[in-house]
């Protein structure tokens, strides 16, 4: 009988103690997850590309937008001295809503993507103010300037007057090419195909 007591006097005591050694367990268990949610989590981009990108460039994913690659094989092909703005042009496009193969297409028929520009310090790839017959034209401080400026004017001169095609834009941007067969908008329309 005394053995009995024992253990149900033991029982007790030993049942509060391991019941308070779970309970501490869970609570700290419960702020460990607590502060494992508030880490912050690195987001992955997969980057892909309907060609080109099927080589495997290393041993780690580096996170990325395929229009960039697109855009920097572009413009390295053509020797562009804008080359190292391809992630700028991205940004612009997408801060004003356009097309991010325009700008460098338009470049491209105007300049050769800006290595036939009016003048070396003009950073004029475009043809911006540059009238039929003349070699002068606007000029801009530098490529990021030049950059956002014609993106926002073709944004807002052209994408916000309902003309939102090369072939559209044509004949105010480049109006003596409508009488050659659109020749402007084809140009634009090709080399923004060849971007993609």
């Amino acid at each position: 009988m005394v053995r009995k007591v024992i253990i149900a006097l033991c029982w007790f005591p030993v049942t509060i103690g391991l019941l308070t050694l779970n309970l501490l367990l869970l609570a700290n268990l419960q702020r460990t997850a607590a502060l494992a949610a508030r880490a912050p989590v690195p987001t992955i981009h997969i980057t892909a590309s309907s060609y080109g990108t099927e080589q495997v460039l290393g041993a780690s994913i580096v996170a990325g937008d395929a229009r960039s690659l697109l855009l920097t094989k572009f413009l390295k092909s053509n020797n562009s001295p804008i080359t190292e703005y391809a992630d700028y042009i991205l940004d612009r496009a997408d801060h004003y809503g356009i097309d991010y193969r325009l700008v460098p297409a338009i470049a491209m028929c105007e300049s050769g993507v800006g290595k036939h520009i009016p003048s070396h310090d003009s950073y004029n790839a475009w043809g911006v103010a540059v009238m039929t017959g003349t070699t002068s034209g606007a000029k801009f401080p530098n490529w990021l300037y030049a950059i956002d400026w014609v993106s926002r004017y073709i944004k807002e001169k052209y994408m916000d007057k309902g003309m939102t095609t090369p072939l559209t834009m044509g004949p105010v941007w480049a109006p003596p090419s409508v009488n050659s067969g659109n020749s402007w908008a084809n140009c634009v329309n090709y080399f923004m195909d060849e971007i993609r």
